[in-house]
């Protein structure tokens, strides 16, 4: 059985290693690694992260963005937001406790309880609401809250995490993933943005490229 795995293992290296030399000395891996975020999708509400990774590896995600305002009136938070449907205003009133880098949001119509951690933790014993939060049991899903000093609002729901390997062959990208399925992309970067394609639905998409 060791016999076996060992020519099992050194066939796996036969395959992987050349195509990982190629894509490592490729000068397109150069310009596409590093994170990227969509700044125009024809999907509403939709924002897509991007990471490639020197090693061949890439992290796909997929969020639904959310923003509107928020009135804080002591322990009360009041927040408005569009329906990205039907564009009507929908505002939910809940009631806030923050202890340092924990806030706990309890919403007086439907009762249900969000926990949040505080991002940009502080030592003190902050009772500010401004600032970054990250939570896992926001309508089941995980999202970063971001409440600012100009009363705005932003959630970005994550929906949907891609893992798994990419390979670049001239002007197309293709991912590849164990647990769903290949996409192709399409690809041209200019500086810092970049224009894809989707060869598998045929949407369109911007981004540009972050700062680490």
């Amino acid at each position: 059985m060791k016999k076996l795995n060992f020519i099992f293992f050194f066939l796996y290296l036969a395959v992987v290693a050349p195509n990982y030399y190629t894509q490592s000395t490729n000068p397109q891996i150069k310009l596409l690694v590093g994170k990227w975020k969509s700044i125009r999708n024809t999907d509403k509400g939709i924002e897509i992260n991007i990471k490639f990774s020197k090693d061949g590896s890439v992290k796909y995600d997929v969020g639904v963005n959310l923003k509107g305002t928020y009135i804080l009136k002591g322990n009360r938070l009041i927040s408005y937001f569009k329906d990205l449907k039907t564009n009507k205003i929908e505002v939910d009133t809940s009631i806030i406790e923050i202890n340092g880098n924990i806030l706990i949001q309890r919403s007086i119509v439907s009762g249900k309880k969000i926990k949040m951690t505080r991002l940009n933790k502080t030592k003190t014993n902050s009772k500010q609401i401004i600032g970054k939060w990250e939570s896992y049991n926001y309508n089941s899903y995980h999202a970063i809250t971001e409440f600012n000093a100009f009363y705005g609002i932003n959630v970005l729901l994550s929906v949907k995490s891609i893992e798994g390997s990419f390979v670049v062959e001239k002007n197309m990208i293709t991912i590849f993933s164990p647990t769903t399925y290949r996409m192709r992309l399409n690809y041209k970067i200019t500086k810092n943005i970049m224009t894809l394609h989707n060869l598998e639905n045929g949407k369109d998409l911007t981004m540009v490229k972050l700062n680490d």
